[in-house]
């Protein structure tokens, strides 16, 4: 009993759950937009409504729904329209249904379908176009009219019919100076478009002539150029004029062929001094263009550089420079020593460079040149005639005129110039270079200068040079003097000096080269009437004295000999030696005793020293000069006076190397 209470129970509440759902009302659909224009199956979309099963679509072209209406059934909320006629109003609606209701009909939403397609245009690497129908992709048919005139009624309209593709090409060759239009119509299964394509905005223009580039209003000191112009997008043959005038009269022709794919071509052998003018056009198949704007250049003549005109002291080896011009086969160079270029010295150059080297030219002379280029087609005209002048004679460089105290042979220098094979040198004591008292001097272009021999001391020397090549020989140059070396300077010590050591005491003067030796004087008196003489080589004007005597003033002079020649003795200087025995005569007393003083033979010397060690006498001449050493080892000391002539002479007593006592000593 309790089991089939409770299968009651279960039946009661299906019943009302049923009879709850059965009473519920389905929602009115929304349509989000409105449909595409185009006729092809547009889309639809709208809002999706619980518990519908499907929904019921009305077309119609009355918005009552009365006419020319079409019912459709769509599962899905992205309808698709069925295929729709061109240019017309259609109206569109729905409804939600299931099984037990339908809802209302929806908001209508309505659109126009389009009247005519749309096509685009590309241009291909080839320079064809291509047009595609892309608006319409339900077509099955396509016609196409293609002509020069936006009515397209010439006489050029071309006609085609496409199936089951919305591609149209186009291709070359055009007509120039010309407009090509396009325009399509196309058929669906139900309905054929009212209108043709707008064709306006995607024309093809094709140029009248082509564009030039370069070169336009350039002066060319080059015979060869590009002529560079824009191609047409198409494969086209182009030909160019070159002429002289703008009318082109007698013009040069050039030409790109069809094949080719440059945008210039390469010309030359332009005409000297001359304005150019050039123009270009295009040929197809069926057509040739307007000729193109005209550009214009000019070709120079022949430019002079070096030598400039009226230039002086140019060097006999020189050369011609002009500007150089690009691509000619050559210049004439004219050379002559009168302007009009008619006497016997008229010498012609022809080169393939714009430099001719000259040589051998003669010295001081006044030259005239002129130029002109050629190439297969043309010769320039001469240059105006210049004019140079060679170097006369040559400039002297050293020893520089005037010039004193010079060395006792001489580097003389001339300038240096190109193509002299020798240059020769005059040196004279006589400044009109009398033969017997000049000496001819040279070197060859190999060397800058030339040495002369020993000069003699003091003297004053002329000196002149002159070029020679191998076809002339220069007039002599301005002479030059200068002064030899009189004398050498003393250096050291300076004049009146003091306190200088009685040893080791240095004398120094002027090195001279070239020279043999120095003879050197040294006395106690300034007249020398006593003096020592010292003798030095040639490297030698340095000389160390030693045992000179203490608080003495000393004169020096010094003079230099060659193998063929003396110098004046020198300044005399003098010097005073430091007195380096006063101290020790005050601390000791020597009982130093010289007896007979006067005397005519010997003497004899009594001294009283601690011990006899290292003791001596040195007996000197009132110059300086050495005359004897005598050892001291006992209290008596002789004196031998045999040779000695007669006159004051000093002696100094040497105790450990230092002067302790000095007498004079007079001989008879």
């Amino acid at each position: 009993m309790k089991k089939n209470k409770i299968n009651i129970i279960l039946l009661i509440i299906g019943f009302q759950l049923f009879a709850y759902v059965a009473v519920a009302q389905l929602d009115t659909p929304n349509l989000l937009n409105t449909f595409t224009p185009g006729p092809c199956n547009p889309s639809l979309p709208f809002t999706s409504i619980p518990n519908a099963e499907k929904y019921h679509v009305q077309i119609s072209t009355s918005n009552e729904f009365n006419e020319n209406l079409i019912n459709d059934t769509t599962y899905i909320t992205n309808y698709n329209l069925p295929l729709l006629k061109f240019s017309t109003l259609y109206y569109v609606r729905l409804r939600a249904i299931n099984a037990t209701d339908t809802s209302e009909w929806s908001n209508i939403v309505s659109n126009t379908t389009i009247s005519r397609g749309q096509i685009n245009k590309e241009m291909l690497a080839d320079g064809n176009f291509k047009y595609t129908q892309n608006i319409l992709p339900c077509a099955i048919e396509c016609w196409w009219e293609i002509d020069t005139t936006n009515t397209f009624d010439s006489p050029l309209l071309f006609r085609d019919t496409t199936y089951d593709t919305y591609i149209q090409y186009l291709y070359a060759p055009f007509y120039f100076c010309s407009n090509y239009y396009v325009r399509v119509k196309c058929v669906t299964e139900i309905d054929t478009t009212p209108n043709w394509s707008f064709h306006q905005w995607n024309y093809i223009e094709i140029p009248c002539s082509p564009t030039l580039v370069s070169p336009n209003n350039f002066n060319f000191t080059n015979s060869n150029t590009n002529l560079k112009l824009e191609r047409y997008d198409q494969p086209l043959r182009y030909v160019f004029e070159l002429d002289t005038t703008s009318d082109f009269t007698n013009p040069r022709e050039f030409e790109i062929a069809a094949t080719d794919e440059s945008d210039l071509v390469s010309v030359g052998d332009f005409y000297f001094e001359k304005q150019h003018y050039w123009r270009a056009r295009a040929i197809n198949d069926i057509d040739t263009s307007q000729w193109s704007d005209v550009f214009a250049f000019s070709m120079c003549g022949v430019h002079q550089t070096l030598p400039l005109d009226e230039a002086i002291n140019v060097s006999t080896n020189t050369s011609f420079n002009v500007v150089s011009i690009g691509n000619i086969i050559g210049y004439h160079f004219e050379l002559d020593t009168v302007p009009d270029f008619s006497s016997e010295m008229f010498m012609q150059y022809d080169s393939p460079t714009s430099a001719v080297n000259l040589q051998n030219l003669l010295f001081g002379a006044t030259y005239y040149w002129r130029v002109r280029a050629y190439h297969s087609l043309d010769t320039s005209s001469y240059t105006s005639v210049r004019s140079f002048t060679t170097v006369a004679t040559p400039a002297l460089i050293s020893p520089v005129d005037l010039s004193g105290n010079q060395n006792l042979k001489l580097n003389l220098r001339a300038e240096f110039l190109s193509g002299i094979t020798k240059y020769q040198y005059q040196l004279s004591q006589n400044h009109d270079f009398l033969e017997e008292q000049t000496t001819l001097l040279e070197h060859t272009n190999y060397a800058y200068m030339v040495q002369t021999d020993l000069l003699h001391f003091g003297t004053e020397y002329y000196w002149r040079a002159r070029y020679i090549n191998e076809s002339d020989t220069s007039t002599w140059s301005t002479a030059f003097s200068f002064v030899s070396l009189a004398k050498a300077q003393l250096i050291a010590p300076t004049n009146q000096a003091t306190q200088m050591p009685i040893n080791n005491c240095m004398l120094q003067w002027q090195n001279i080269q070239y020279i043999d030796s120095y003879t050197l004087w040294l006395s106690t008196s300034p007249d020398f009437s006593e003096y020592e003489e010292y003798s030095q080589p040639f490297y030698g004007n340095i000389i160390y004295l030693n045992e000179l005597l203490p608080s003495t003033t000393y004169y020096w002079k010094v003079k230099a000999i060659s193998a063929i020649d003396e110098s004046e003795w020198s300044e005399v200087w003098s010097f005073t030696t430091e007195n380096t025995s006063k101290s020790d005569l005050l601390n000791q007393d020597y009982n130093f005793q010289i007896f007979p003083n006067p005397s005519t033979n010997n003497y004899t010397v009594k001294t009283a020293l601690p011990n006899y060690k290292n003791a001596e006498i040195k007996i000197a001449g009132l110059n300086g000069h050495l005359k004897d050493i005598i050892p001291v080892t006992s209290e008596t000391t002789y004196i031998s006076t045999k040779g000695w002539k007669p006159g004051v002479y000093v002696c100094n007593l040497f105790v450990e190397r230092k002067l302790v006592e000095v007498e004079k000593l007079v001989f008879e």
